[in-house]
């Protein structure tokens, strides 16, 4: 593959075992909001759980209506609950290299719960948001807990300065891991975890976040007295442009030391999207660059990731959606770490049955050139919310 061609779609870097990367993650779509406002899901989804600029604007403003003013649960005739569910069929192959240079091939079906989630959010008050889930995972059926925060809007007038505080998903309000349309996760480092503080907002077409959230360090220099892990940065912007969407983000990442003598190293994240929708045809390009501070022979010192998604809805009446992505990760070669490149395909169509139900089937194939397992992945699956 030529460099040209890598710097169209870019890259990321090799990660540790082949399947955890095609298994699904949670999906953040609430009828809740749907029961609570009369509205049909369809006002704040394309195609759940993707949010489309509707929706964007209203999880901007605290999961309250232009115009409104947010009230206590205790208040409201519905109970603030959805639960949502994924199950289905699936059928992974998995081709290794063996040591006469050959690949073979080994098939494993499964029919499995791919999720089961409960969320509660919505307003505390007038001017306070809150947003609360917990699902029980994929291969253990442990109930475990995900997001749990409470955000003060307003603090500004007009949206133009909140404040999130607790355990949430940072991410750019387009390109969300939890709100992909694909089982297939993004290869691409679009979402992470953020548990701490958030300032954002939204003003005169530009949205906005600037974050101070838990490293995941362990320790830092011998010498070191004083552990601080509230120490990860991050900024993003994103501007409205005559319908179409832009954005930029910068993170600081700092983790365990790999040099003798330092307190920590730092992993640096900066990536570009956009959301570019074309009458019914929605496009997400992105490129994300990756650089490490203390590189070693399992952390690359750079690496480029790339991606370009389309989603379409289709069909007489729009009940279908096709979702095609391909990402590509370049490793760069160091001293420590050869040259690599990985990528992963997957092209997904969903039929809502209803705005709340969706009947869905699914291929996924992640490659490399580093002698890791290719890995074919199909499923037929069905995915509830209420």
């Amino acid at each position: 593959m030529t460099w040209p061609v890598r710097r169209l779609v870019a890259v990321l870097p090799l990660l540790a075992g082949a399947l955890p990367l095609l298994a699904p993650a949670p999906a953040h779509a609430l009828p809740l909001f749907a029961r609570k406002y009369s509205m049909p899901c369809t006002q704040c989804h394309d195609g759940f759980p993707r949010l489309n600029d509707f929706g964007m604007k209203f999880k901007q403003r605290g999961y309250i209506l232009e115009g409104s003013e947010g009230e206590s649960p205790w208040d409201s005739e519905n109970f603030p609950l959805s639960l949502i569910g994924n199950v289905g069929m699936d059928v992974a192959g998995t081709d290794t290299r063996t040591d006469a240079g050959d690949r073979e091939r080994t098939t494993i079906s499964e029919f499995r719960q791919n999720a089961v989630e409960f969320h509660t959010a919505g307003t505390l008050a007038k001017k306070v948001t809150f947003h609360f889930d917990n699902g029980f995972t994929t291969d253990t059926g442990v109930l475990e807990s995900g997001m749990a925060f409470v955000q003060f809007d307003e603090l500004a007038r007009g949206g133009a300065l909140n404040l999130k505080v607790g355990i949430y998903d940072a991410e750019i309000p387009y390109l969300s891991s939890a709100r992909r349309t694909t089982l297939a996760d993004y290869l691409t480092p679009v979402t992470f975890d953020g548990q701490g503080f958030e300032l954002n907002g939204a003003q005169s077409g530009w949205t906005y976040a600037l974050g101070l959230i838990n490293s995941g360090r362990t320790h830092g220099a011998p010498t070191d007295r004083n552990f601080n892990r509230l120490e990860d940065t991050y900024l993003w912007v994103m501007r409205e442009v005559g319908g179409q969407r832009i954005a930029a983000r910068a993170y600081l990442d700092r983790q365990d030391p790999r040099a003798v003598g330092s307190s920590s190293a730092v992993r640096a994240q900066f990536d570009l999207s956009a959301l570019l929708t074309l009458q019914r045809l929605t496009v997400i390009p992105a490129y994300v660059l990756e650089t490490h501070t203390e590189p070693d022979v399992e952390t690359p010192d750079r690496v480029h990731h790339g991606m370009l998604e389309a989603i379409v809805p289709f069909g007489p009446d729009g009940h279908w959606v096709l979702t095609g992505r391909y990402e590509i990760a370049h490793v760069v070669k160091t001293a420590l770490i050869p040259e690599s490149d990985q990528w992963l395909g997957a092209l997904n169509a969903g039929y809502y049955i209803n705005p709340n139900a969706k009947l869905g089937i699914e291929w996924a194939h992640m490659g490399n050139n580093a002698g890791a397992p290719f890995v074919d992945e199909g499923q037929v699956y069905v995915h509830v919310g209420y």
